[in-house]
């Protein structure tokens, strides 16, 4: 059978009443102690910790971009042929035509391309033929010449108007 349980107020006076040791005496049994334990053994020497290795971190490639294309495709699943995405019609009766020759059956189905190198790039617009208009009269070389002279004096004399206006005030 279990003992009675011992009333904790009592248990806190006796320790209260007990006699504070001397906290020097304890420091100097502590340190007597340990230069026992250090004699006897030899102290261990500590391992490096070990550095987390750094990996360089590659920047991703950007996805390559790719298009979905028509295949005509054989029993076997090999590409027969291959149609824009908007020649769907022509897949098909291609695949029609390779039928009926006997040659096996032949179907179409989606696949993925990358798209070609030479494609215009994400957001761009579509280069369309451009209407051409007139050609414009090329201007004699004397003309050219004549139109920079000008351009050249026409500066000049501003140049001297700005001066005089600086000088007035």
């Amino acid at each position: 059978m279990a003992g009675k349980p011992q009333n904790r107020r009592e248990l806190r006076k006796q320790y209260d009443a007990a006699e504070p040791m001397d906290p020097m005496e304890e420091d100097a049994v502590e340190v007597v102690d340990a230069d026992d334990d250090e004699e006897e053994k030899k102290p261990k020497k500590r391992k490096a910790a070990a550095k987390p290795k750094v990996k360089a971190v590659k920047a991703p490639k950007p996805s390559a971009r790719m298009r979905i294309v028509w295949t005509v495709m054989n029993d076997a699943f090999k590409p027969v042929g291959t149609f824009d995405f908007n020649q769907k019609e022509a897949a098909e009766a291609r695949a029609a035509e390779l039928t009926a020759k006997g040659k096996g059956n032949h179907f179409v189905q989606k696949t993925k391309e990358p798209m070609p190198d030479n494609a215009p790039g994400l957001g761009a617009s579509i280069p369309r033929p451009i209407a051409v208009a007139e050609p414009i009269p090329a201007k004699p070389a004397d003309a050219a010449i004549e139109d920079e002279e000008e351009a050249d004096t026409e500066d000049e004399e501003e140049a001297e108007e700005a001066e005089e206006e600086d000088d007035e005030d």
